[in-house]
């Protein structure tokens, strides 16, 4: 066999990916960060490697069955017998575009969750084309070496179809943070289940069983959430944020105004008494609050956006009332500097409408309205098909504005043939 390996060593999916493949006399592809970006360009790679085991998250394998579509005779190719999903929540529906293409066995694609603390799976579930019409994250059963339970509160076994957290034990569970004394014994507690001594690990994720006996998966019981498979305390993100010296209170949330694309919005209310001049002078500044944050945590953890607030929301328990908070109005960030080329206007156009604005100006930063990783990987290939050039994703974080790029699409530009329908 031969594996990839896609993802940071800072993400436990690696883990998988890397001994997977060494400690089984297979080949492991080092898949180069510019190309882990491009769909196109890992689907070659694919291709050329003649990779069978492939390991993704299903945010980077929606992109990729786009890529393998726009591409029959790459597609065609693919040694692929294996595909993997973990990191976060499946929605199978998706897969409906990828299945009319393959049959069910070629690849065989399966549906993986799993924690760091048992490196790194828990439950799998080997999928059809007869899945796509389920709804929810179906996760299917425990592997061999551990034990998953679903329970209410007094730890009492969840009937099927009631929701309740998961909990994991077995041989294959670790046995708790190293020099974390506290925390491991918060998360790693007696498992009434098991034999004398045996612990049992709180996940914090909700699930229920369902009438086949495969468990689906419901989300998170706290306030850590995953975003394109990074695991994210919101908590982390809110103390960064509070750390600036002109903020007094912040939240964190994940929104997910447009379906299928999470982002994090930061809330902040200012600190001390400002004028209406000074809170304008902060809503502008938002970008600045970004870079704050950036120097703090990894890209993955900075909000698309920034929001100011006179106050936090709050429900009549004087809790945080997430769903009071307004949606970001990333429109009102632009700068609406026209554009002085047909390629900037061009170029305006695509960015607003991956972004899902109205409309931008060319000195606008794609990062600052709310674009990311994968989003830039949308925008390369609307580009291609509006101007006929190839843009590195590299590029697009080097020049990510209209006029930057713009400049970047010299004559010397690699162009390819703007495709269009022909009537047959």
């Amino acid at each position: 066999d031969a594996w990839t390996w896609f993802h940071s060593f800072a993400f436990d999916f690696s883990v998988w990916e890397l001994w997977g493949a060494l400690l089984h006399g297979g080949r492991l592809v080092v898949v180069p960060f510019p190309v882990s970006r491009s769909p196109e360009d890992f689907l070659r790679l694919l291709v050329r490697e003649r990779v069978t085991v492939l390991n993704q998250t299903p945010s980077a394998f929606y992109q990729l069955i786009q890529a393998d579509g726009d591409n029959p005779q790459m597609r065609r190719e693919l040694a692929l017998r294996t595909v993997i999903f973990g990191g976060e929540a499946l929605d199978s529906g998706r897969l409906e575009a990828w299945y009319a293409r393959h049959a069910d066995n070629a690849p065989r694609l399966v549906n993986m969750y799993g924690i760091t603390e048992t490196t790194v799976h828990v439950t799998y579930a080997p999928l059809t084309a007869q899945d796509t019409s389920r709804t929810g994250s179906v996760i299917g059963r425990g592997i061999p070496d551990l034990r998953v339970y679903v329970l209410d509160r007094g730890l009492q076994p969840a009937p099927v179809g009631v929701p309740g957290e998961m909990y994991v034990s077995g041989a294959g569970l670790a046995r708790g943070y190293l020099d974390r004394f506290g925390l491991t014994a918060e998360r790693f507690v007696a498992d009434p289940y098991g034999g004398p001594g045996e612990r049992m690990y709180r996940t914090g994720d909700l699930a229920r069983w369902n009438t086949d006996g495969e468990l689906e998966y419901l989300g998170r019981a706290d306030d850590q959430v995953k975003i394109r498979g990074f695991r994210i305390e919101l908590g982390e993100i809110e103390a960064a944020l509070a750390a600036h010296p002109v903020v007094s209170q912040a939240a964190v949330v994940v929104r997910e105004d447009q379906p299928g694309d999470k982002r994090l919005v930061g809330y902040v209310v200012p600190a001390g008494e400002l004028s209406a001049e000074d809170v304008e002078a902060l809503r502008a500044a938002g970008g600045a609050l970004r870079t704050h944050v950036g120097t703090l945590l990894p890209e993955y953890m900075v909000p698309a956006a920034i929001v100011v607030i006179s106050a936090l929301p709050l429900t009549v328990n004087g809790k945080l009332n997430r769903a009071a908070l307004p949606a970001p109005d990333y429109a009102g960030q632009t700068t609406r500097r026209e554009p002085t080329s047909a390629e900037e206007a061009a170029l305006c156009h695509v960015f607003a409408e991956v972004l899902g604005v109205p409309g931008i100006g060319v000195d606008d930063n794609f990062f600052d309205l709310g674009g990311h990783s994968l989003l830039a990987t949308q925008l390369a290939g609307h580009i291609r098909a509006a101007l006929g050039r190839d843009v590195p994703i590299r590029v697009i974080f080097e020049t990510p504005t209209p006029a930057g790029l713009a400049k970047r699409l010299g004559p010397e530009q690699q162009r390819r043939p703007v495709l269009r329908p022909r009537s047959r």
